[in-house]
Parts: C-alpha cells; structure tokens; sequence
C-alpha cells in the first residue's frame, strides 16, 4: 500500500457548509506543509481567515 498527501483547500461557509478541492499532491509530507503554509500565508495577508489549506494522506493500493 502506498501513500500521497493531498493539498486541499477548505472553505467556511456563511451557512455553515463547507466546501473542499484538491490543490495539489505531494509524495512527501513536508513538502505538503510547506506548500500549504506559504499559500495560506497569501490568505491571511488578505485578511481571508474563512478559508484553510490543510494536507491529508491518501493511501492507494499499489499493482503488482
């Protein structure tokens, strides 16, 4: 079984939903939190704090 990590972007709604895409992958997790903390720098500097980007693993199954 093998792993990525997925960039996704998280969005607060005003009705209390949420809203999720996929930015990117990654196949090593540290790569993902640096990505993920240099977007959300940009959001912040806007003063956009309704929106999140966070990384979660993703396994898969490998073919032999």
């Amino acid at each position: 079984m093998g792993h990525i990590y997925l960039l996704l972007l998280v969005i607060g709604n005003p009705d209390a939903t949420f809203d999720v895409s996929v930015e990117d992958s990654f196949d090593y997790l540290p790569s993902c939190r640096i990505a993920a903390e240099a977007r959300q720098m940009y959001l912040t500097a806007e003063g956009n704090y309704a929106e999140r980007y966070v990384c979660v693993m993703q396994n898969y199954e490998l073919e032999d």
